[in-house]
């Protein structure tokens, strides 16, 4: 494949992206295929996942060694900078480095979620929903606290192009204020994760190198937009993983799939070599590695759903309601409410460090617990994302934000609707 194919097809992705930036005529082909990539897909998901791959397609080509390429004049200038050394690495020292940054950023982020909720006085296994600009929902399994902060210079970067967001995505706008300031270190780690990954492309033949964009695409967007857990992010670190440990294997099978001699040739020599491995060798072992965190990535994800689930009744926690207790009783009456109770000045951060906390809400009320709140128990013959969505509906100006504790068991029972563009 020569580089100037890799240029036609990212052209084509980015034409693509634009295309669904201001209509809606290829949604119904493009939808499913990225609802399933991307667990869970929306409009704006779809403009960012083929810009990425555009983009990703056609800038790696600054970082191979063609010497034709070499010979442009822009290019030379750019190569004798001293800062480009940083760029003339091994291609898996860069592979190494985006698994570190990719890894500790989706590990903050779960971070930022127990500091948000801990602000808050919620439990860690909480959705937490705010909804004074829309709604936007968040969890340490669908995290969108990068999100918030992405959309917000999202927004801003269009509006001073006279744009606007298309109707159909959710920037989280209403999550920001809410959100720990420390998540603004997503605007310097999502450009160097991005050049890091460019950079491992190097040199690649053609079969791990589109399959490594494609993981670059999923991983960059579900970095910021759901998290550790998500199925975008997952794959993300899956596709450094193979590419570190197993490119040889990806590269020869796909030559033997689709009759590419070329590929198999020069995949062959290593190959054999990989062959004469002892079973229980490393070399062996460690191309198992990859299949092996996307096994234990799903398990402890299972894992903290179980743990972090109340099946005896849902918990609905109502923060600094804007409407009285019996406007809400009213606005519940569809459902099967257990109990419901006004808890005013609630605060479990140790109230009587006046001085401190006095300092602190006068800074930031929104980043600090609530001091009333309505807690509503509601039996749990729903099904959590659909309890979700009508709850979004049924509290709508009475509250800003409110938290509803999970039930994974309520997917087991009772179908699943798909998830609205908020999550």
């Amino acid at each position: 494949m020569k580089i100037d194919k890799y240029i036609g097809l990212g052209v084509f992705f980015i034409i693509l992206a634009i295309i669904i930036f201001f209509t809606d005529v290829l949604t119904p082909f493009i939808r499913p295929l990225t609802h399933l990539i991307l667990m869970g897909s929306s409009k704006g998901k779809d403009i960012l996942f083929f810009a990425i791959l555009g983009i990703v397609l056609i800038i790696s080509q600054l970082f191979e060694y063609d010497n034709c390429f070499k010979e442009n004049k822009l290019f030379k200038k750019l190569y004798s900078l001293k800062i480009s050394s940083i760029f003339k690495l091994n291609n898996n020292t860069y592979l190494k480095i985006s698994l570190i940054i990719f890894v500790a950023t989706a590990i903050f982020g779960i971070i930022l979620e127990l500091i948000l909720r801990y602000q808050l006085g919620l439990s860690a296994f909480t959705i937490f929903v705010a909804m004074d600009n829309g709604a936007s929902t968040t969890s340490i399994l669908h995290s969108h606290v990068y999100k918030a902060v992405i959309g917000n210079i999202i927004n801003n970067s269009l509006n001073s192009l006279s744009l606007s967001v298309p109707s159909g995505i959710n920037t989280a706008d209403a999550l920001l204020k809410y959100v720990p300031s420390l998540a603004n270190i997503i605007i310097i780690i999502l450009p160097i994760l991005f050049l890091t990954q460019l950079a491992a492309l190097k040199n690649r033949l053609a079969p791990v190198r589109l399959f490594f964009t494609f993981t670059i695409a999923c991983g960059l967007i579900g970095i910021f937009d759901g998290g550790l857990f998500t199925t975008a992010c997952i794959g993300g670190i899956y596709g450094i993983l193979f590419l570190y440990f197993d490119e040889v294997g990806f590269n020869y099978y796909f030559g033997k799939l689709f009759f590419q001699k070329a590929i198999v040739e020069k995949c062959k020599k290593k190959r054999i070599q990989m062959k004469e491995d002892p079973m229980f060798s490393y070399g062996t072992f460690k191309r198992f590695i990859p299949h092996l965190f996307l096994i234990l990535i799903i398990i402890l994800r299972i894992s903290v759903s179980l743990l972090g689930s109340t099946p005896d009744y849902y918990e609905v926690n109502i923060l600094n309601p804007e409407a009285t207790l019996e406007q809400i009783n009213n606005s519940l009456n569809d459902y099967s409410v257990i109990s419901i109770q006004e808890n005013n000045n609630v605060n479990n951060n140790n109230e009587n460090n006046n001085a401190n906390n006095n300092v602190n809400n006068n800074n930031n009320n929104n980043n600090n617990k609530n001091n009333s709140r309505v807690t509503v128990h509601i039996s749990p013959d729903y099904n959590e994302m659909n309890l979700l969505n009508s709850l979004i509906n049924s509290l709508e100006g009475k509250t800003q934000s409110f938290s509803l504790s999970w039930n994974f068991y309520s997917y087991l029972n009772s179908p699943q609707n798909e998830r609205n563009s908020y999550d």
